[in-house]
């Protein structure tokens, strides 16, 4: 679901998240059609690759006021008909590859008023003959789109009797306005499912203020907003981190001292969090609370989050946390949240010149006026990645798919890895033939 505070119109961070969500669906499907194509050949089975996209808050599916970085206000798209779109072209590519998929959408919405403004999203874009209102996922015709005016936590159990199953990769986006939308049980089921990569977003501004709540004397409505955190955190976590950050960054002047307090955290982790402002302090460990939520679902999942600013504030709106078991896709997550926030970056920047121009404000002489380029954003030197990957292997047979395996966790790209490899090889520490693949064969010299 979208902001409610601004509904006609994109704003900067929703247009970043959405294009997040765009460039990991199209690389997300071509990463699993890849791995899958040679086995898939020699399968007997008549039954195609099935993949499924999942939108848990679908809301209206349109902004009619256009961008706020635009002032032309052209009518926008969100994220119902982003997955759609992804999955569509995602299946001409396959079935010009000759390994014919299908694909199904579901598209979730419980408030009566937002449903009917989904429909004509629908509509309006074409996909009429194609929608169906129902339940009933496992009747659904290839191509097909199933829309539905419930809670989506209602029916997770059977959202997964049909995407956790052999044959079908899932892509769900958790986009909630707050925590009651993002309860552990929830998310649990849905992450913990090893097809299933996920988008959720989590409105770091609500939980702050949430957050701010926890020693007040509230009532029950008040107190039930604080329950909708705690619950989304899950009692161990809430009780052993967030409760410690609340009450101790704020008046201890060490911030040692307060990691100290954490059982959760590594010492690892307290030393990288170590000297910190309270301010940053803060906000990381609370991010890092969620990562630990998120990885006490399935440890063996990779965990991605991404701030996403204010449109004219330096201070975080939310966060997208990405969540997969590919190891290839969670390195290629790295590389989509990298470009994201370049964009990020640009776009408030652009919005504030929109803004500029609309009131009038601007002078002819006004040399902020261009391209804003990130320059904060650095690339690792390949050299020192080839090093990493060598001490960490050498003398040792592996292939490309566990070297990406084991570097799921670092913030690397697909292409690095690949180029450390390729250096590696031209040095004569690595022997390997033909085309490298993740089922190639890497030999690693001892030195």
């Amino acid at each position: 679901m979208e902001n409610k505070s601004n509904q006609g119109v994109r704003s900067t961070q929703t247009k970043t998240k959405h294009r997040i969500l765009s460039d990991y669906l199209d690389a997300w499907a071509g990463i699993i059609f890849f791995g899958i194509k040679a086995a898939w050949k020699g399968h007997k089975t008549s039954r195609r690759p099935h993949f499924v996209y999942v939108d848990g808050f679908s809301f209206k599916g349109k902004y009619d006021g256009g961008d706020l970085d635009n002032l032309h206000h052209q009518t926008v798209y969100g994220s119902p008909v982003i997955g759609v779109q992804a999955l569509d072209k995602f299946a001409k590519f396959a079935s010009k590859k000759g390994l014919p998929v299908s694909t199904n959408a579901i598209l979730i919405e419980k408030d009566p008023k937002n449903y009917r403004a989904l429909q004509d999203t629908l509509m309006e874009t074409g996909y009429e003959s194609r929608v169906r209102e129902t339940t009933d996922f496992t009747s659904l015709r290839n191509g097909e789109i199933a829309i539905v005016n419930q809670d989506a936590i209602s029916i997770v159990d059977e959202l997964l009797r049909y995407t956790d199953v052999p044959h079908t990769w899932a892509f769900y986006l958790i986009d909630p306005w707050g925590a009651s939308g993002i309860p552990y049980p929830f998310v649990q089921k849905i992450v913990s499912a090893p097809r299933h990569d996920v988008m959720i977003n989590f409105i770091y501004e609500d939980f702050l203020r949430k957050t701010g709540m926890v020693d007040s004397d509230l009532g029950i409505q008040h107190q039930s907003l604080v329950d909708y955190w705690r619950a989304a955190f899950g009692d161990r976590i809430w009780e052993e981190l967030i409760l410690p950050t609340v009450r101790e960054v704020e008046t201890s002047p060490h911030s040692r001292s307060i990691l100290d307090k954490i059982p959760l955290l590594s010492e690892d982790e307290k030393d990288l969090l170590a000297n910190q402002p309270s301010a940053i302090l803060k906000e990381r460990l609370f991010v890092l609370g969620y990562v630990h939520t998120l990885k006490s679902m399935d440890a063996d999942i990779a965990v991605k989050p991404i701030a996403l600013r204010f449109p004219d504030k330096e201070r975080t709106m939310l966060y997208l946390f990405l969540t997969t078991h590919n190891a290839t896709g969670a390195l290629t997550m790295n590389e989509v949240l990298f470009k994201a926030k370049l964009l990020e970056y640009e776009l408030r920047h652009r919005a504030r010149m929109a803004k500029i121009r609309k009131t009038g404000q601007m002078s002819l002489f006004d040399t902020s006026v261009g391209v804003a380029k990130d320059t904060s954003a650095s690339r690792p030197d390949i050299e020192e990645v080839a090093d990493e990957i060598f001490n960490t292997f050498q003398g040792r047979q592996t292939t490309r798919k566990e070297i990406y395996q084991a570097l799921a966790a670092t913030e690397l790209f697909p292409r690095d890895v690949d180029k450390a490899l390729a250096l590696l090889k031209k040095r004569g520490d690595v022997q390997f033939d033909g085309k490298l693949t993740h089922r190639t064969q890497l030999h690693f010299c001892i030195k």
